[in-house]
């Protein structure tokens, strides 16, 4: 028996379907189907069955996976009129793809168990993850289903330790007594880099400490800022709109610094929603690092996002008088969209390096 371990608020998460102002059938994603569910389909009978098939784009090559078609506006082919899918409404829910019936949740994979959460790509997720002010509480629930993957006793322990390792950086995050946030952001990438000098040896234990210029002080600097954006502008783009943005940043910097304390002031009664993105950024990839030992590029990963979150929060505010709280989950969902969902920007924020 194994766990299935999640944060406080994954249970409440419900899709808001035609609610929803940017459902993700509209994202211009491509979606895969299943084995399973490809069989399903190719054995529909009617014009519910054909229609299927016609839209559906089968492996050229063998690793390939088939794929539903999108119109030239990017929909989903079974997308209807209310932005409701007509696969659900005519086949049920249990007929849904994996993707579809699974998204915006993902899983990871340990030895004792998984872990899982919903992704910062989906408005209604973001409204979950935003809206906490603490720690998120890890809940587990058994799991009669779950393999033990076969791994050594020194695996193990690297392992476990990298959990120890990843509540120590969430205690910085939710720091006693209250800290600033800036200092509680050096003391994340300072305490990394020091955890990276353990793992690199494979010493859980006492390492040597090492100095750390402040990671803050150097990121909002209008050199770091301008070259950052035009390292975003290199990144693989899904929606002009997102490089729209980008260029209108980088083209207001010098004013949004000047008036970066001004925003955090008035923004002070929300100021924990960075909080809650530094810790959703790190329970959902810095674990990652057991892969390829990367745990300071993974909070580095965490530090950046927040803070270009941030920058764009600024940005919004000045040229629209205002940063509501829709525009805000709308700025993390795009952000989101643009770079977590995509393997290969993630992995080059990854080796990104501000200092």
């Amino acid at each position: 028996m194994g766990y299935l371990r999640y944060p406080s608020y994954y249970p409440k998460f419900r899709c808001t379907a035609s609610a929803c102002t940017h459902n993700c059938c509209l994202a211009g994603w491509e979606i895969d189907i299943d084995d399973e569910t490809l069989t399903y389909y190719q054995q529909v009978d009617g014009a519910c069955g054909d229609r299927l098939r016609a839209h559906i784009a089968l492996p050229a090559e063998p690793g390939e996976t088939a794929h539903f078609m999108l119109d030239t506006q990017g929909r989903c082919p079974f997308l209807g009129k209310h932005n409701l899918c007509d696969i659900y409404t005519e086949l049920g829910a249990e007929h849904l793809c994996q993707i579809c019936t699974e998204h915006p949740r993902y899983y990871d994979w340990f030895s004792d168990g998984t872990e899982a959460g919903v992704g910062l790509c989906c408005e209604a997720a973001a409204e979950l993850i935003l809206q906490n002010t603490s720690v998120p509480a890890l809940e587990a629930v058994p799991d009669d289903d779950f393999e033990p993957e076969a791994l050594s006793e020194d695996e193990r322990a690297a392992e476990h330790e990298l959990f120890r390792m990843r509540d120590e950086l969430f205690h910085i995050v939710k720091a006693e007594p209250y800290l600033p946030l800036e200092e509680r952001m050096n003391r994340l990438y300072s305490t990394a880099v020091n955890m990276q000098k353990t793992c690199d040896t494979w010493m859980f234990s006492a390492a040597e400490a090492a100095y750390v210029p402040n990671w803050t002080d150097a990121f909002w600097q209008l050199g770091s800022l301008t070259r950052l954006l035009d390292f975003f502008l290199t990144l693989e783009i899904n929606e002009p709109a997102w490089r729209d943005l980008l260029f209108e940043t980088k083209a207001q910097l010098p004013e949004l610094l000047r008036h970066r304390q001004a925003f955090l002031s008035c923004y002070q009664d929300n100021l924990y929603e960075y909080e809650q993105l530094l810790l959703y950024f790190l329970y959902r990839h810095f674990m990652g690092a057991r892969w390829d030992g990367m745990l300071c590029g993974r909070v580095n990963f965490a530090l950046i996002s927040t803070c270009m979150i941030q920058l764009l929060d600024i940005q919004t505010w000045l040229t629209e008088g205002c940063l509501t709280h829709a525009r805000q989950i709308d700025l993390c969902r795009r952000y989101s969209e643009e770079i977590e969902y995509d393997e290969e920007n993630t992995e080059k924020i990854l080796l990104y390096s501000i200092l």
